[in-house]
């Protein structure tokens, strides 16, 4: 299990499950946390693939979760992977359900293969609804013999505390900006600019190499006319996901702003950044909004951009 196989930022938490696993200590529920888009899932993955005695992944081409690449894991009759499913529309579920926790406890009691170990990943923990997070803390507290539960999570907060006492958790602390830097640039091609899509994303390096192929920066300099001044018709869309992003560089952008007059930020500002939360709260719900009406009532307000332009 060399350090070798997980970034360089990642080597403090993998040298301690290393530790672990050499010395007979390793958990039976472990739960990773930390802010998305440095690594979590390739970790618990990588470690999985170590302890079934799989060959780990090249970490120089890890993504965000590459289920693609990932088919020795997802069909290793000794590892399960529990994430959203995709429901009757085709588009993917907003929770993960208790049926899936059930076949989750029907896998973690059988034998398994060679006598070794059986793996568990759920992704993400935060995304169990209140029977899941509940039918999960039985096999929390009865784990089974030769069995291992990895819990990740990027909203701690938002998972139940009696799950949370029930893992060894491992927070994953973001890496420094230099790091990020080095191993996104040795990821991306030429005419894409690193350090404007870690600045996009926040930081996080796996989330910008994942995004790099999108319109996220065209998506940007969209935001930034919008608070400039011109019209919001090129950031209103009835596309979710879009939506999301639209709304995700908005609310960076104005709390940029925030940050750069501490002292005596705007009120528009303030105003604005709240309704961003809000919109970005409704979306992320069960309830299924009117994308397009969402956009529309958050950037077609009377003054709603230039109540926070930048002097």
């Amino acid at each position: 299990m060399s350090a070798r196989w997980v970034p360089v930022w990642l080597h403090p938490v993998w040298d301690r499950l290393v530790r672990a696993e050499a010395s007979g200590r390793l958990p039976h529920a472990i739960l990773l946390d930390g802010p998305p888009g440095w690594g979590k899932r390739f970790l618990a993955r990588q470690l999985a693939r170590c302890l079934t005695h799989l060959s780990p992944r090249d970490p120089t081409t890890m993504l965000w979760g590459d289920d693609a690449n990932d088919g020795d894991l997802l069909a290793h009759r000794d590892v399960r992977i529990v994430q959203r499913g995709v429901a009757d529309s085709g588009r993917l579920r907003r929770q993960i359900l208790i049926d899936q926790i059930r076949e989750l406890g029907e896998f973690l009691v059988r034998t398994a293969g060679s006598g070794g170990r059986r793996i568990a990943i759920l992704e993400m923990a935060e995304d169990l609804n209140a029977n899941a997070a509940n039918a999960l803390l039985k096999r929390l507290e009865e784990p089974g013999s030769g069995c291992h539960l990895i819990l990740v999570s990027h909203r701690i907060s938002q998972v139940l505390p009696t799950i949370r006492s029930r893992c060894q958790r491992l927070a994953i602390a973001p890496g420094s900006r230099e790091a990020a830097r080095a191993w996104l640039g040795d990821q991306l091609p030429g005419n894409v600019d690193a350090g404007r899509m870690l600045q996009l994303v926040g930081g996080a390096p796996l989330l910008a190499r994942e995004r790099a192929d999108s319109d996220l920066p065209l998506l940007a300099d969209a935001v930034d006319d919008f608070l400039s001044g011109a019209p919001a018709d090129a950031l209103i869309k009835e596309d979710r996901e879009r939506a999301d992003l639209v709304l995700e560089l908005l609310y960076r952008a104005v709390a940029a702003q925030v940050r750069a007059e501490a002292r005596s930020p705007s009120a528009g500002a303030l105003r604005f950044i709240e309704r961003i939360g809000r919109a970005r709260r409704q979306l992320g719900s069960q309830s299924n909004p009117n994308v397009t009406l969402l956009l529309e009532d958050l950037l077609l307000a009377p003054a709603a951009s230039s109540s926070i332009q930048a002097p």
